[in-house]
């Protein structure tokens, strides 16, 4: 047996493994497997040789009983996933980042249809009614929904965390940017642009306007000290549970702490030369690898990828 039909032999295997766990073999283009497998993209190609007649009979054949159609809509993998969305959430925002369990990336999806409506509204809602009957936001998000999330999260923050000091780089489970948002909220109010309604809704949940000025010296010190222990901390913890992996820049922790974006300022440092030995000695026995780039391409919630093997 030939590599390329070895290979091919191993895409197959893959495939067929999906049908297994999903049912379907309507894998998504986007889909790559926990090893690398870019297996959406090789199925892709077996439709392509399907359709300009460049494909084995003895390959169609297996791929036909894998259970694989020789067109998909993209279209109705869409719309069964945003429907399937709002029924699970109960509304129709879908995050721009947002992955259907099977790989389906249904927030560029929604994102692409929002787009078409921003060309041309008319013929946006003449290709897609479903979306129009389902009650589609076809309008970008606005200032008032924006509010709305903002404030919605920010209740949320209080109620779990007993106050409403959102740190800067604070992010929610669904990606909404709370720390920026209450930033732009105080600046907003330092201008007097914010109306009385919003202020007092935020006063109801405990907003802080005014943050205290910068502490002495000593006190900066054992507060950035305090910090730099509790993030060396959750990401030994989430490396630990990731069998070793370290975490992507956008990750986080299941606080919903950005604990990928702290390790990647702590090898900045370390590259401009700024890190201090101590802090460096400490990353070096929590994370002895926190250095390697081969154990930083990690996908959202798996170990390190391996670098995708090329398919014929």
């Amino acid at each position: 047996m030939g590599v390329l039909e070895e290979r091919w032999n191993e895409s197959c295997s893959a495939l067929e493994l999906y049908v297994a766990s999903w049912g379907h073999a309507d894998v998504p283009r986007s889909f790559v497997t926990r090893d690398g497998h870019r297996l959406g993209a090789w199925l892709h190609r077996q439709r392509t040789l399907a359709h300009q007649g460049r494909l084995p009979a003895g390959r169609r054949a297996r791929l036909h009983q894998a259970g694989v159609s020789w067109s998909l809509s993209d279209r109705a993998a869409g719309l069964n996933a945003y429907l399937q969305f709002m029924e699970t959430e109960g509304h129709g925002r879908v995050p721009h980042t947002h992955q259907t369990p099977d790989g389906f990336s249904l927030g560029t999806w929604v994102q692409s249809r929002r787009a078409q409506w921003v060309r041309d509204p008319a013929h946006a809602r003449r290709l897609w009614p479903e979306l129009d009957e389902a009650g589609f936001t076809w309008e970008i998000r606005n200032r008032d929904e924006q509010w709305h999330t903002g404030i919605e999260a920010l209740r949320l923050y209080r109620r779990d965390r007993g106050d409403a000091l959102v740190p800067h780089w604070y992010r929610t489970a669904e990606s909404f940017p709370l720390g920026k948002w209450v930033d732009s909220r105080r600046v907003d109010y330092r201008r007097g642009t914010l109306s009385q309604d919003r202020i007092a809704s935020l006063d109801d949940i405990g907003m802080i306007w005014f943050l205290r000025s910068t502490p002495d010296p000593t006190t900066r010190r054992a507060r950035e000290e305090a910090h730099f222990a509790a993030m060396l901390t959750r990401t030994r913890l989430w490396s630990a549970s990731h069998d070793g992996a370290l975490p992507h820049a956008r990750e986080l922790d299941e606080d919903t702490i950005a604990i990928g974006r702290w390790l990647g300022r702590q090898r900045h440092l370390l590259r401009t030369g700024t890190l201090s030995p101590t802090r460096r000695q400490q990353l070096n026995i929590a994370l002895p690898l926190w250095t390697d780039p081969q154990m930083t391409v990690t996908s959202p919630d798996g170990p390190p990828r391996k670098q995708p093997t090329a398919c014929p």
